[in-house]
């Protein structure tokens, strides 16, 4: 028994540096440079430059479908939330890889409200109508209306002085 407390470890840790982040048991994070690597199992899953979004979230979306690792683990790893990871499934599911490359918040170009209802707006606002009025009939806050009339490029009449 003498000898066993000699013998070498066969399955020694890996190093451990700021450059290398575990996921779980199998599957890893390796940055080198400005370079990304996913190896899952020993096999790179994914690899992509560091700045890349829509190709991390590719990768996570691909850990969490293909069951190599949970969401939290995931999550943990790339420095995001569980809910962040299940939104990038989302929109993968629908979208496919051009969804994930989207830009946060409301597309831009894209119009809030339609002409329409633009015009609406606009025809009550010279009938008379209060922006009270105006933000019960479309369903929406008087804040909301008055900022819509303010963007639409609305002047009510100037006060006479008397």
């Amino acid at each position: 028994m003498a000898g066993a407390k000699q013998q070498r470890n066969l399955f020694p840790d890996p190093p451990q540096n700021e450059a290398t982040i575990f996921i779980n048991d199998r599957c890893l994070i390796q940055t080198a440079e400005n370079a990304r690597l996913v190896i899952v199992s020993g096999l790179p899953l994914a690899q992509y430059p560091v700045g890349d979004k829509m190709a991390e979230a590719h990768a996570m979306v691909s850990l969490v479908e293909q069951g190599w690792a949970d969401q939290d683990d995931v999550a943990r790893a790339f420095g995001c939330s569980a809910r962040t990871v299940r939104r990038y499934e989302r929109r993968f599911g629908g979208g496919g890889l051009a969804a994930l490359g989207r830009e946060r918040g409301y597309p831009s170009g894209r119009r809030r409200i339609s002409a329409s209802r633009e015009q609406l707006v606009l025809r009550l606002k010279a009938q008379g109508q209060s922006n009270h009025e105006i933000a019960r009939r479309l369903g929406v806050t008087p804040k909301a209306a008055r900022k819509l009339l303010k963007r639409l490029g609305w002047r009510g009449t100037e006060p006479e002085q008397p």
